[in-house]
């Protein structure tokens, strides 16, 4: 899934003017970022969600979503690819699964992966989040992120 992650980013830095490497020149004015999103069920098996995520300094490009840790969350999420030509990403994700194979503690649910311009000061907000249980149920979660340097 990395693979294809760094197969569009690179598709995208490409789009915009050749590069000797693949990579961003050091003197290019791009970097690559990760966002990793997180949610914390508290205690409650967490079976599906939905995210609705803005970057709201509007200087950075989306280029990617993976997955998450737990193995009920490892496939990338259904996402909305309009939403995220405009800086923002609409993901949703679900597990049929019985509730002890489904995380019930803080875990990262998906990784974003942007462009941004070199020293970039990125920020973030929610615009929603919400999630249920395998029945159904909603359920209170806190979401947060966690920037990551690197791909």
């Amino acid at each position: 899934m990395r693979r294809f992650v760094y197969l569009i980013a690179a598709c995208l830095i490409a789009a915009q003017g050749p590069l000797s490497s693949g990579a961003a020149e050091p003197n290019s004015g791009v970097e690559f970022r990760t966002v990793e999103i997180y949610l914390d069920p508290k205690g409650k098996p967490l079976a599906a969600y939905q995210l609705d995520w803005t970057i709201t300094s509007h200087d950075a490009k989306i280029v990617g979503i993976e997955g998450g840790e737990d193995a009920a969350f490892q496939e990338p999420p259904y996402y909305d690819p309009q939403a995220i030509q405009h800086e923002r990403v609409v993901v949703a994700a679900f597990k049929v699964a019985s509730e002890r194979n489904l995380p019930k503690h803080r875990t990262r649910v998906a990784t974003i992966h942007l462009q941004t311009k070199v020293g970039a000061s990125c920020r973030y907000k929610f615009e929603r989040a919400e999630a249920a249980t395998s029945n159904g149920g909603r359920i209170s979660i806190e979401a947060s992120i966690q920037e990551r340097n690197g791909p």
